[in-house]
């Protein structure tokens, strides 16, 4: 496991405190932690997003999507046997 230290403003922490979001965690450690991980899982959003936006201009893409869409047109409507 990786030791960093880090400095915090005081504000931000008053504001953890406030909130009783310290309490939630075992550590401190912890909560940044999860904090580092839900902020890698927005940027990967925020990055599929772009992606999605990007290729909503392709018209390569926006024809084989439509082409999928024809395919499969009917399988939304089978029913298991």
């Amino acid at each position: 496991m990786l030791r960093k230290t880090i400095t915090l403003d005081d504000e931000l922490y008053k504001k953890l405190e406030l909130n009783q979001i310290t309490r939630q965690y075992q550590s401190f450690s912890e909560l940044v932690s999860n904090a580092l991980e839900l902020l890698i899982d927005k940027q990967k959003k925020e990055h599929y997003k772009q992606a999605m936006i990007e290729a909503s201009k392709d018209e390569l893409y926006i024809k084989d999507m439509k082409e999928i869409e024809e395919a499969f047109k009917y399988s939304d409507f089978e029913k298991d046997l």
